[in-house]
């Protein structure tokens, strides 16, 4: 358990509303310049069989994975769709790390993949559609 996100997390500019309340969330760039995401998991975020509950990382992918999009697309952007796989589970107190691959930006759509991730654990994948917005 760590109470301190990894060297080089910065919080997310945003912090009001459900992301303030599920979060903090935080990022950084890695060494080849792309987006790291995470977040510290706490008591708030367990379900009743004591681990993580499935809400509160879908809430930080979606997240993760929109702001993967106006990073690339320099657009603000809303989920279209989502679709999610539970493939592994972790105790509250975890720290999460999300990865995100986008697939395709086009004018009006972008697709993006991501994962969720307690240390080389995987909890979740995701796939989702993005309706990219005019600038």
């Amino acid at each position: 358990m760590t109470d301190t996100p990894p060297e080089g997390f910065q919080p997310f500019a945003l912090g009001d509303g459900y992301i303030g309340h599920n979060g903090p969330f935080y990022w950084r760039q890695d060494s080849d310049g792309r987006a790291e995401f995470g977040f510290l998991s706490d008591s708030r975020h367990g379900n009743p069989n004591g681990v993580l509950h499935g809400g509160a990382i879908l809430a930080f992918l979606d997240t993760i994975l929109g702001f993967a999009v106006v990073l690339e697309a320099q657009r603000r952007c809303a989920t279209v769709s989502f679709d999610s796989r539970f493939v592994g589970t972790v105790a509250p107190g975890a720290w999460i790390t999300g990865r995100t691959t986008i697939r395709k930006v086009s004018r009006s759509l972008a697709f993006v993949d991501g994962e969720a991730l307690a240390d080389d654990k995987l909890l979740v994948t995701a796939s989702a559609v993005f309706r990219v917005f005019e600038a």
